[in-house]
């Protein structure tokens, strides 16, 4: 490679730093906001510094080894410049009204909670639903979400994965880890079985690699989007549930959805419902959970049958031991989860968050015609007051 050219391109991004690093707001409003801004300049300054040291190894011999060493932190500091200005930038500069409620949202249900990790900046920018972007503690929402209640609860599955980045550093987090690894446990014991069954039984060599690649599913993505969904069921009790089968119903094309030895990243969305039915009977929330499958049972006439292996990928004696793993260590963690209006994450008579997301999902379903939508705006204007107030 041409040193010089390689040169250009260090100044080339250094430059690009500099420029992201001048180009974070300083009144930000909002404390999410600040740790984020500090994290981001932490980084461009860090990434800055690597680039300029690595003119160095360019210097003198010219050396084949020294050369591809500076190359490699040209590429690992283009994608953490890269990852800053993709993911970093766009909460900073897009401060809406929309974006700073939801900002405010997210900052009471992480003190609610009372989780051990700094409260996630939110970015109203997302063109794939919820999604968490751990490397820049961000939690990304469509923009209309912050007119609606009724998908608010999916924040609390996105603080789950971010509460797995964190977990081993605090009591709380070890707990929470501690009930994964005990899920995973079960998900390894559960398809050894099945793989010794089928190789005593000869069976044909695509069923038992269809076997590995569910097995494999489950440890690489499955299982983590089970302590998610688990973990907001704990969190924000059945507005969860009816929150995920709302999802269901809008979204997906197969709710049987189950396709072998593809990057599969969640479970199928029968599978989510049955694994959080089993959740809310052990959390006490029988009444709900029948009311849900209920439901689930009228909208799954208009769907086909599952696929042949359906039954070994999402067995229910393995989700419902899922859901005996990681709940109870929940419980223990001290991490503050839904009580219903008996008494709220904060103390007794008073509303949370997560109190008036099921109070929401109620009128959803008792409210007639226009009723809800207008009980819908009177709980959003409450829980902005709400969150300012906390914030």
């Amino acid at each position: 490679m041409n040193v010089q050219y390689l040169r250009r391109v260090i100044y080339d991004q250094v430059d690009r730093a500099r420029l992201l690093e001048n180009e974070i707001p300083r009144n930000l409003g909002h404390a999410a906001l600040v740790g984020l801004a500090a994290s981001c300049r932490d980084t461009l300054g860090e990434q800055a510094r690597l680039l300029r040291r690595s003119l160095s190894l360019l210097d003198g011999s010219g050396e084949e080894a020294r050369i591809a060493e500076a190359l490699m932190i040209v590429k690992h500091s283009s994608r953490e410049i890269g990852t800053v200005e993709a993911y970093g930038m766009p909460p900073l500069h897009c401060r809406s009204k929309q974006a700073m409620f939801l900002n405010d949202v997210l900052s009471s249900m992480h003190s609610e909670l009372g989780l051990p990790f700094p409260c996630p900046a939110v970015s109203c920018m997302s063109n794939e639903y919820y999604f968490s972007h751990r490397p820049t503690n961000t939690i990304y929402a469509p923009l209309s979400e912050a007119a609606f209640l009724l998908h608010m609860p999916d924040f609390y599955h996105e603080l789950g994965h971010l509460l797995l980045d964190h977990s081993g550093h605090d009591a709380k987090s070890r707990h929470a880890l501690a009930g994964a690894a005990s899920a995973m446990g079960a998900i390894d014991e559960w398809y050894l079985r099945q793989a010794g069954k089928m190789e005593r039984e000869s069976a044909p060599a695509l069923a038992q690699d269809s076997v590995k690649w569910m097995w494999d599913r489950w440890r690489s993505k499955w299982a983590e989007e089970a302590f998610c969904d688990l973990f907001a069921l704990f969190a924000a009790g059945p507005a969860y549930a009816y929150s995920n089968l709302h999802l269901v119903s809008k979204r997906d094309e197969d709710m049987y959805g189950l396709y072998l030895f593809a990057e599969q990243e969640h479970p199928a969305g029968e599978a989510r419902i049955r694994l959080l039915d089993a959740g809310m009977r052990l959390l006490g929330h029988g009444r709900e959970a029948q009311h849900i499958m209920r439901e689930w049972d009228t909208m799954s006439r208009f769907y086909g049958d599952p696929p042949s292996e359906y039954g070994r990928a999402f067995p229910s004696t393995l989700l419902q031991e899922i859901a005996e793993a990681i709940l109870p260590a929940l419980g223990r963690s001290g991490l503050h989860g839904y009580l219903g209006a008996a008494g709220a994450q904060g103390g007794e008579d008073e509303t949370t968050v997560a109190l008036l997301l099921n109070d929401a999902w109620q009128g959803f379903w008792d409210k007639e015609g226009g009723g809800f939508r207008r009980l819908e705006k009177e709980l959003v204007s409450k829980l902005a007051e709400m969150s300012r107030c906390a914030t």
